[in-house]
C-alpha cells in the first residue's frame, strides 16, 4: 500500500511540472465551452492568479538531442540482448523459488540484494539489471556491444551454473 501511495504522489508531483496539453491550450479559448450549461468564468480572475504563481520547473532536454535518433543493432547484437535475457531471466527464476521457500540453507551472493532478498526486491533488481545492461549496450559503440553483452551472459552462465551445483533445478520463469 506504501508503494502505490507512494508513486501517486510522484505522479501528482511530476504531472505539476508538465506543460499544459494541446486539449487543455484550447480549452483556455474564451469561446470554447465544454457544455452549453457551464457558468462563465471571470477570465481577469483566474489571469491575475496565472501570475502570482510560482515558475514552474523545466527540465533541459538538449543533451537527449545529441543522442543518435536511431540505435543501430546488427542481428548478432540482437541475439546477446536476447541471451543475456534468458539467462538473466533463469537466474531471477531461481532466485525466486529460494525466496518463496524462505532461504532454507541458501543464502543469496549479490550483495546489492542482501542475504536474504524478497520476491519483489528480486523482481526489482532484476528489471533494473536488465534495463541498466540493455541501455548501456545501445549506448555503447557498436564494436563494444558485443564484448558487453557477452561478459553479461558470461556472469549470468556462471550464476546459473553455480545454482545448479548447489541442487537447484534451471527453471523458466
Amino acid at each position: 500500500m506504501q508503494r502505490i501511495t507512494a508513486v501517486l504522489l510522484a505522479a501528482t508531483a511530476v504531472g505539476g511540472w508538465l506543460t499544459p496539453s494541446a486539449a487543455q491550450k484550447a480549452s483556455r479559448v474564451t469561446g470554447y465551452r465544454a457544455a452549453s450549461y457551464a457558468p462563465s468564468v471571470d477570465r481577469r480572475a483566474l489571469q491575475i492568479v496565472a501570475e502570482a504563481l510560482p515558475a514552474r520547473v523545466s527540465w533541459s532536454t538538449a543533451h537527449l538531442t545529441r543522442l543518435p535518433a536511431r540505435v543501430s543493432w546488427t542481428p548478432s547484437h540482437s541475439a546477446l540482448a536476447s541471451a543475456f535475457l534468458v539467462t538473466l531471466m533463469i537466474d531471477a527464476a531461481q532466485t525466486r523459488q529460494l525466496a518463496r521457500q524462505g532461504w532454507v540453507g541458501f543464502r543469496e551472493s549479490n550483495p546489492l540484494l542482501g542475504e536474504r532478498p524478497s520476491v519483489g526486491r528480486v523482481n526489482s533488481y532484476t528489471t533494473l539489471a536488465g534495463l541498466g545492461v540493455l541501455g548501456a549496450a545501445a549506448v555503447a559503440p557498436p564494436r563494444l556491444r558485443p564484448w558487453l553483452l557477452g561478459a553479461a551472459i558470461a556472469v549470468q552462465a556462471l550464476t546459473i551454473g553455480s545454482s545448479v551445483r548447489q541442487g537447484l533445478p534451471i527453471r523458466f520463469p
